[in-house]
């Protein structure tokens, strides 16, 4: 791999591809699965907002990767958003998940999340976004291989988050 490059507004990575931008796709759909999820069971208005945002800034983030494959040219805000809309509406919906547990107005949600086989699900999930972020500090962003590696990680921990919720959902 490639020594991590810092990416700027006049970097543009070479070597993405639509496949790529499409297999990111996939976790943006699993957290929107979970999304709708939370929202049935929360009915949380905060945590709808907040959900809602970050999907849309996932869309955005692959309509950046299919324009740097497809026309070479690095949208710099699309781009940007990703570090900072994605991060603070994710600590929304944290914060207004937890409130929803703590204020009881989760029902059972906090003692659902702790049942076989949804917990080792949840687990698997965060420990593969523990991982993204080691990636996100660590990996060249401008560099396909470590784009696909990070996507690969995020379907497969948002696949999971997105089990588990529905299982959550189905109990």
């Amino acid at each position: 791999m490639r020594k991590n490059v810092k990416m700027t507004k006049d970097t543009v990575p070479e070597g993405f591809s639509v496949s790529l931008a499409l297999v990111d796709f996939l976790p943006v759909l699993f957290f929107g699965g979970t999304s709708i999820l939370l929202g049935l069971i929360l009915k949380n208005t905060v945590v709808v907002i907040a959900a809602a945002v970050t999907f849309l800034s996932g869309c955005i983030k692959v309509l950046w990767k299919i324009i740097v494959a497809t026309e070479k040219k690095n949208v710099w805000w699309m781009f940007l958003q990703m570090r900072i809309i994605m991060p603070l509406s994710m600590i929304a919906l944290i914060a207004g998940i937890a409130f929803s547990i703590i204020s009881g107005k989760s029902g059972d949600l906090g003692g659902r999340l702790f049942l076989m086989p949804q917990s080792v699900l949840f687990i698997m999930g965060i420990l593969g976004m523990c991982l993204m972020g080691i990636f996100a500090s660590r990996l060249d962003s401008a560099d396909p291989k470590s784009n696909w590696i990070e996507q690969i990680t995020n379907s497969l921990a948002q696949g999971c988050i997105f089990a588990g919720m529905l299982l959550v959902y189905l109990s």
